[in-house]
């Protein structure tokens, strides 16, 4: 399980001058698993992911949250091998994968929203009220 954290605009900035030779010091916005590239960013009152899932469906994908940690978990299914073919390039994957991700701040459990949509997946995870800013109003006396 990786820990999402804030991304280095310092290391991103070398990642565009010089290609990934960064990438083992720079510190990972999630681990490895799905095979896919996820995009995770936080807005005022939610946190939002998206991953790339081409061809997994609805049922092949299950999402649960506990004690702080989301889980992805997909599967895609490997197209039938029929005999006979002379295969020259097969490079998709296939297989069950998942992820996990402690998250940052405590969520509203109860108010997840997840699509999926042309292959890709939106998770929508909304702060809890004890997680986000207030602002704290002074009085003078």
């Amino acid at each position: 399980m990786t820990a999402i954290v804030r991304v280095d605009p310092i290391l991103e900035e070398f990642d565009r001058v010089f290609g990934n030779m960064w990438a083992p010091w720079k510190p990972a916005m999630v681990g490895d698993g799905l095979g896919t590239d996820l995009d995770v960013h936080e807005a005022e009152d939610e946190l939002v992911i998206r991953a790339e899932l081409p061809g997994v469906g609805k049922d092949d994908l299950h999402i649960s949250l506990e004690n702080g940690t989301l889980r992805i978990e997909a599967e895609k299914k490997e197209e039938k091998n029929e005999d006979g073919k002379t295969w020259y390039v097969r490079e998709r994957r296939f297989g069950k994968h998942s992820r996990l991700m402690e998250l940052p701040f405590r969520v509203a459990a109860d108010r997840i929203s997840a699509t999926l949509d042309k292959g890709v997946l939106e998770i929508r995870l909304p702060k809890a009220e004890e997680a986000k800013p207030r602002k704290i109003e002074v009085k003078v006396q």
